[in-house]
């Protein structure tokens, strides 16, 4: 049974080249949400999002199972050879030949540019679009296509045939309308077709709609390319060569420099250099709680302003109640830290292409805080040009491709107690290092906790390092050291395991029960009350969400062990306890 798959346009699925029935609709989800990302594992949780949004049934890992099962037995294929389960997660192989997608790919770097514009049949993905994990590919696969487009029109144009293709660039641009390279092109074969007049509307016609939709100019690349028309010198290399607009005084929108930041050079060096010598244009933080990912984030930021000559800013992507901000309103605000003074536009623009179109021809750098999901990052992230984007999340974020990644774990014992130093004064540290490293070391080592404690620590002066130590014992104790009266510390504990799935959410509350927050996978197992394969299943996903971490990974599969970071450990412990309190004596 030959299979073949085809995405660039409506789904479909073909044997020895007769179409074959997908199966039902959540079924074709699935098989598209593969597809999208063939050879790739898409992870557990993205497909659920996918199939039901932020509302999955209690069966949902079931019924996926299901759905993966006639997915098999549609594709002909023995079980696992060709969708097969990997950590957490589904990968669909498949070879160039089978899907059009790898095939486009393949015949476009080849310099195949005809050949690959041949095999879409319409509009990538049609039909499931209103699905963000899937949008998101569709949208990516027409970027891509425009991409390679533009460069076929170009070598048409470049081999005297412009003229021949005015008809098809004409309606590709007129469903792109403001992509300025593709616009050129349009000018540049209308010209050479001796319709200079025409390619002098098509400019005219752009200039006007940016103005009205997006209150923003022509790029300056093509302003001189429309100039160059008027004086009748029509340039023989179109493309746009990264226009970069000038101002005196580029938009600086980041938080202050943390004033006692300390330690993480290593980290430092490592971020900096993805973004610089790399060339990286995303890069994800990622850490537990409390690790620092915000404040490492904006301190490299500050230090790289002569890189990002066209301004750095700086969004958060939840509100202080913690609910996500509607993307319409975070794109509002990145546009008006980006373009200040700017005058507000009759009607209601799409802050989306203003957004891109700011982006393109600039080299600015935007820090993203706070992301939970792959979707919630994507609108934000630069389609064209040299700007790059920094993420910081706790979840690890996987399905972000090609990002330059940092994990980052708590201080280094050293670090720790150089930070409490700065804070409370470095000879008091000095009189009792040993009980300052007892301290750091009971705030788990992270970042907010050691800030907490050393706050607490900066007004209670009359308090002997020693004494203070003592009182840290025992996580029940530890909370209420550390949150103090701030009770927003409380609130994002429990906002990061409320906002996990209802069966992580459950487990997190078990592992409380946990004497130590170190573990095997047996002791876990042990308080989940499950078998091993299903306890490995949640806890890869709670090491997803970096709500545990392994210390350390060179050992034997069977003995690996996990450990939940001090702050979520001390708030699972207080649940737990408070959960145990609640269950009458002669139930226990």
């Amino acid at each position: 049974m030959a299979v073949g798959f085809g995405i660039l346009g409506p789904l479909r699925v073909l044997d020895d080249g007769r179409s074959v029935d997908p199966g039902t609709r959540k079924q074709q989800i699935l098989l598209v949400a593969l597809l999208c990302q063939a050879n790739s594992r898409v992870s557990f949780d993205a497909l659920v999002e996918a199939l039901w949004d932020d509302a999955p049934p209690r069966t949902a890992r079931k019924n996926i199972q299901v759905y993966i099962s006639a997915l098999r037995r549609l594709v002909g294929a023995e079980s696992g050879s060709r969708i097969s389960h990997q950590a957490g997660g589904y990968v669909l192989h498949a070879a160039v030949g089978e899907l059009d997608s790898l095939c486009f790919e393949q015949r476009a770097r080849a310099g195949e540019l005809a050949e690959a514009l041949a095999l879409w049949r319409g509009s990538a993905l049609d039909g499931f679009r209103d699905v963000p994990l899937i949008n998101a590919a569709a949208q990516r696969l027409d970027r891509r296509f425009l991409g390679v487009f533009e460069d076929w029109t170009e070598a048409e144009i470049a081999a005297g045939g412009g003229p021949a293709a005015i008809e098809r660039v004409t309606e590709i641009a007129q469903q792109h309308p403001f992509r300025e390279r593709l616009r050129m092109l349009q000018m540049t074969a209308l010209c050479q077709a001796g319709r200079r007049s025409e390619a002098l509307a098509v400019y005219d016609e752009l200039r006007q709609s940016l103005a009205y939709e997006l209150g923003l100019p022509p790029s300056p690349a093509l302003a001189r390319f429309y100039r160059s028309l008027l004086c009748e010198q029509v340039p023989a290399e179109p493309r746009p060569a990264a226009p970069r607009p000038r101002r005196e005084v580029p938009p600086n929108l980041l938080p202050c420099d943390p004033p006692a930041f300390t330690g993480r050079v290593s980290a430092t060096r490592h971020l900096t250099d993805g973004l610089v010598r790399g060339g990286n244009r995303l890069a994800v933080v990622t850490g537990p709680l409390g690790a620092g990912k915000t404040a490492l984030a904006v301190h490299v930021a500050h230090r790289l302003g002569d890189h990002f000559p066209d301004g750095r800013l700086f969004v958060r992507l939840r509100g202080e109640d913690g609910r996500l901000r509607p993307l319409e309103d975070v794109l509002r605000q990145l546009l008006a830290a980006a373009s200040p003074g700017r005058p507000e536009q009759p009607g209601p623009p799409d802050p989306r292409w203003a957004w891109q179109l700011w982006l393109t021809g600039r080299r600015a750098l935007v820090v993203v805080d706070d992301a939970r999901r792959e979707c919630e990052v994507r609108p934000l992230l630069p389609e064209a040009g040299e700007s790059a984007v920094v993420v910081t999340a706790r979840p690890r974020l996987i399905g972000l491709e090609g990002a330059h990644r940092l994990w980052l774990s708590p201080f280094a014992a050293e670090e720790a107690v150089e930070f409490l130093g700065r804070v409370i004064g470095m000879d008091r540290v000095d009189a009792d290092r040993e009980s300052a490293g007892r301290i750091v070391r009971a705030a788990g080592l992270l970042p907010l906790g050691v800030r907490l404690v050393a706050d607490r620590l900066a007004f209670l002066r009359h308090v002997p390092l020693r004494e203070y130590g003592a009182r840290m014992a025992g996580t029940r104790a530890l909370l209420d050291e550390l949150c103090g009266g701030d009770s927003a510390v409380r609130a994002r504990l429990a906002e990061s395991i409320e906002d996990l799935p209802e069966a992580a959410h459950w487990a997190v509350l078990r592992l409380g029960r946990l004497a130590e927050p170190v573990f095997t996978l047996e002791q876990a197992a042990a308080v989940l009350d499950s078998d091993p394969d299903t306890a490995v299943r949640v806890l890869e996903h709670l090491l997803e969400a970096s709500l545990l971490t392994v210390p350390n990974v060179e050992v034997l599969a069977h003995t690996v062990q996990y450990e939940m970071p001090a702050l979520p450990y001390a708030y699972a412990r207080e649940l737990a306890a408070r959960a145990a309190d609640r269950v009458p004596a002669s139930s226990r």
